[in-house]
């Protein structure tokens, strides 16, 4: 038969184990929000990349549409930049003004219109949109051939 004594120390020491202390619970709570404080800080960079990329993407999307609305309608087509409104569309003849989009107020929109023709070929140019951190593409329009190429700076 187990002595007394020792019953009453597995018994005390069973009942010590069934929670956690105030102390432990205040340490896991501020290395939780202190990785939740890393983690925010970085997503919040991510978002306006991701907003400046699919900014530019968007604007190579709707130059490979002019230029091949300008082919298939056979007449010129033109992708208009308003600077000042921060916006772009197509504009045709037949169809008049398609698809303003207006971009953020965080990104600044730099360029000039460009006009495609029926053969293919265009006016050429080069259109520049920046973030208030200063990060920027470069989408430049070939004249003869009007393919559009991206570059990101910065």
């Amino acid at each position: 038969m187990v002595p007394q004594a020792v019953r009453v120390k597995i018994r005390i020491l069973q009942a010590g184990n069934r929670g956690f202390t105030l102390l432990e619970l205040l340490v896991v709570l501020f290395l939780v929000t202190l990785f939740m404080a890393i983690v925010l800080v970085n997503v919040g960079g991510l978002y306006e990349r991701f907003l400046l990329r699919e900014t530019a993407l968007n604007i190579v999307r709707t130059i490979n549409r002019a230029r091949a609305l300008s082919i298939t309608e056979r007449a010129p087509v033109i992708l208009k930049i308003d600077t000042e409104l921060n916006s772009f569309w197509i504009s045709s003849r037949s169809k008049g003004d398609i698809n303003r989009i207006n971009i953020s107020k965080d990104i600044r929109l730099e360029g000039e219109d460009v006009i495609f023709s029926p053969l293919g070929d265009s006016t050429g140019g080069v259109i520049k949109i920046t973030d208030r951190k200063g990060r920027a593409y470069l989408i430049a329009i070939d004249k003869s051939t009007s393919q559009v190429s991206i570059e990101r700076s910065r």
